[in-house]
């Protein structure tokens, strides 16, 4: 084993001498019951005496300035409580990801935007408030195209209208570059050059946006649907202008997130000021429509590649841009400035290479996390044009990417340097904590039967074809995120109670279950002896928000350390009792023995009485940032075989194979759980979801889960999920984050066995019916 190097502050626990009895196993979700009997209660089942209901009236424009807003109609209905507009709300700005917000501005920059707030004493009133008030706007000319945008100045900014972030990032290129290129496209024997392009994709998570905020005068109370209570309640009191200590956020049970929640959504804030205005609770729940246009989507791209490589299969040079539509807003926080050109600098071993990755603003939807944020487009595009090589240099795609594995690291994180030209020259080669791309690589392709891949397209009889594709990935999620900050409690009371207090909030993925585990495999208990206190503020210490993954490397250390130190804690409590110093004691499966001679032992429970039973043992773990070396990430491939009809354009995938490198998976259900959830994901980018606009008025034309089409349970594919383990000192037992990684590879995956199948390359995504057919009338003409 490994010698530890857990990264968290103070004392690091060493490694426990013996077999593991809880992590690995494949135990069910604690919250399991109550979800599949309808006993769980999210925010949007929860009522209190005495509440409001609260609506908002949204912008029907993607840029617009109000040029008047009527509300006394609105103020003089009978039921109505109160009514926020841009009139009584100046100054007051909102943050979503930190990026701030003017909490309802003159000018609007998306539609979908917020102009109004009303309380009533119930939904139906809410509603009808709203249609009696009068909004006068100026319509402006939208940017509705990054592209396009790119080729003009942006338009001068009118009243208060505002792009957060577009100092800093919109139209600045970001680039990444090593070695000498142009040497290299000289040494090269084949050039491929190509252009892709990904699509806007939303979150379509189960739960909408539901919350209830309830102000007493004192202490403000929230009860929400997002994915982070702690930051949450410190955005909230920053924007309220109230002590932190006086704000609780509740979040028992939630409906999803992939991102779209991990910070307090612009309901809350509404909300809250409304429950502060009328000394009542207020409830706020959004449609499906208004998440359609009011929340965050994932960034759509335009990607140019070109790549040089020998003929012996040695990349030589990689030329890229990537264009990114960042909508109406992008700082650091939502928007990753070289998150695409990272992944071609990384996945591949390539000596040579440009990339430029640039940003513009739009009058779109906020950008922001959604699932593998960039991960998708970025692998898609370079995995894509990794099997266009192959083929043109006659070498087996896998075979390609094996010739090309790299070992070593050559560029700092994806959010590194922001400062002066943009520019960043890396030539180091930083080793990775653990790597097992290649076992991953040949899992897959072994458990697909490569070896029966045709090496070109299918020339079957008939329009329905077979082929094979795959890809591989690595991704910077999964490992922590700055800024590393996650704290744990373990308390112990006087009659074996053991409870775990962690600030974060269960999304679905089990992370109460999984942070349980390392507590109870620390402690020497099983699973069900510890209690774990989660989803809320109120008697825990900071956690993060469970996004990009991070649940499990971030808070996983705090809780292992806090654990390991009550353990020892309550060892000096059993020495007496074995006649052993506390140094030489063990604990497994709820007994606490002497090492060198485990039939001395004594059962956790009776060990625990000799606790003062007005206190507990604490025991208290803190989250220390990642080392600038080694460099962490998460990594895996991924293989697809399908068919597909040419005449209709149906595409049935027949089986899918991930393997995945999460380390060492602390509750393997899950995490194959988690990799079901990512391939969904990924199937829907691929062939399916898009969103769409009106090319002349930029309003969204897809803002309902009929004409946005995801995928159901009738698309899901049979999937096998191998999950290869290995040491990584630096995680609680090694392991990493598994969430949303998972989804990385399989859009490019999908795209390179259709080719497979078909002879064509696919480039823009969603691969839908209409494009097949398109594409395999204009192959049968001989057009390209």
């Amino acid at each position: 084993m490994a010698e530890s190097k857990l990264l968290v502050k103070g004392s690091v626990p060493p490694p426990l001498d013996r077999e593991l009895t809880v992590v690995g196993k494949p135990l069910n979700r604690r919250d399991a019951g109550e979800k599949v009997t309808g006993q769980a209660k999210y925010s949007g089942d929860i009522k209190l005496p005495g509440m409001l209901y609260g609506k908002t009236l949204h912008c029907p424009h993607p840029r617009a300035r109000i040029v008047k807003i009527d509300t006394s109609k609105a103020e003089a209905l009978a039921g109505v409580m109160a009514v926020l507009t841009k009139e009584n709300t100046k100054g007051w700005r909102t943050s979503w990801y930190e990026v701030p917000e003017i909490a309802f501005p003159e000018t609007i920059t998306h539609e979908g935007t917020e102009v109004a707030a009303v309380a009533a004493v119930d939904v139906t009133i809410a509603r009808r408030a709203l249609e009696l008030i009068d909004v006068e706007y100026e319509v402006l000319t939208p940017m509705l195209d990054a592209e396009e945008a790119l080729k003009s100045p942006p338009p001068p900014l009118v009243a208060d209208e505002e792009y957060p972030g577009r100092e800093m990032f919109d139209r600045k290129p970001f680039v990444i570059q090593r070695g000498d290129l142009k040497k290299g496209f000289e040494e090269a024997d084949v050039i491929v050059e190509d252009t892709y392009t990904t699509q806007v994709s939303h979150h379509g998570t189960i739960q909408t946006r539901a919350c209830i905020a309830s102000w007493d005068g004192h202490d403000l109370t929230v009860w929400d649907a997002i994915q982070g209570v702690w930051n949450s309640k410190l955005a909230l009191a920053k924007s309220l202008g109230l002590d932190p200590d006086n704000v609780r956020i509740i979040v028992r049970y939630l409906g999803g997130g992939f991102g779209s929640k991990a910070w307090s959504q612009r309901i809350t804030y509404y909300a809250a000021k409304l429950s502060m205005i009328t000394g009542r609770p207020v409830k706020m729940e959004r449609t499906r429509g208004e998440e359609f246009i009011n929340h965050s989507r994932r960034y759509d791209t335009k990607m140019y590649l070109k790549m040089g490589a020998k003929k012996d299969g040695t990349l030589t040079a990689i030329l890229q841009k990537a264009i990114v539509d960042i909508g109406a807003a992008a700082t650091e926080e939502n928007y990753y400035c070289r998150q695409i050109i990272w992944h071609t600098a990384n996945l591949h071993a390539c000596p040579n290479l440009y990339l430029e990755q640039i940003g513009v603003n739009t009058n779109r939807q906020t950008t922001g996390p959604t699932r593998s944020p960039m991960n998708m487009q970025a692998i898609f595009a370079l995995e894509s044009h990794m099997d266009r090589m192959a083929m043109e240099l006659d070498i087996d795609p896998l075979d390609f990417r094996m010739k090309n594995y790299a070992t070593y690291q050559s560029v700092g994180t994806a959010e590194a340097h922001l400062t002066g030209d943009g520019t960043t020259t890396f030539a180091a080669k930083i080793p990775y904590s653990s790597k097992i791309l290649d076992q991953c690589m040949t899992l897959a392709a072994d458990a697909i039967d490569w070896k029966k891949r045709k090496k070109s397209f299918s020339t079957d009889p008939g329009p329905v074809k077979r082929g094979m594709g795959m890809a591989s990935y690595l991704v910077l999620q999964g490992v922590g995120l700055y800024p590393y900050v996650a704290e744990a409690k373990v308390a112990i009371k006087n009659d074996g109670t053991i409870n775990l207090f962690v600030g974060v909030v269960d999304i679905g993925g089990g992370q109460q279950t999984i942070l349980g585990m390392i507590a109870a495999e620390e402690l020497g208990v099983t699973s069900d002896d510890v209690t774990v206190m989660i989803g809320d503020t109120q008697d825990t210490l900071y956690g993060p928000s469970c996004h990009a993954s991070r649940c499990t490397p971030e808070m996983g250390p705090a809780v292992l350390q806090a654990a390991a130190e009550a353990r020892q804690k309550l060892f000096e409590h059993a020495a007496p009792l074995l006649g052993a110093d506390a140094g030489a004691l063990r604990s497994k499966n709820g007994m606490i023995y002497v090492k060198s001679d485990p039939s001395r032992s004594v059962s956790f429970k009776k060990a625990c009485q000799g606790i003062a039973p007005d206190q507990s043992i604490l025991g208290v773990g803190s989250r220390a940032p990642n080392p600038a070396e080694p460099m962490m990430a998460t990594f895996g491939a991924q293989t697809v075989e399908l068919e597909v009809d040419t005449e209709i354009g149906r595409v049935t995938i027949l089986k899918f194979v991930a393997a995945q490198d999460f380390g060492k998976p602390i509750n393997p259900k899950l995490c194959i759980s988690q990799v079901y959830g990512g391939i969904e994901f990924g199937v829907g980018f691929a062939l399916t979801e898009e969103g769409l606009y009106d090319p002349k008025t930029g309003k969204l034309l897809t803002g309902n889960l009929s004409e946005y089409r995801m995928p159901t349970s009738l698309d899901f594919p049979p999937v096998e999920v191998y999950l290869p383990e290995c040491e990584d000192p630096y995680f609680a037992y090694s392991a990493k984050g598994a969430g949303e990684n998972t989804n990385a590879p399989t859009p490019a995956a999908i795209r390179n066995a259709l080719y497979n199948a078909t002879g064509v390359w696919f480039n823009n995504l969603p691969i839908t019916p209409d494009k097949i057919i398109r594409a395999m009338q204009a192959k049968a003409k001989g057009v390209r």
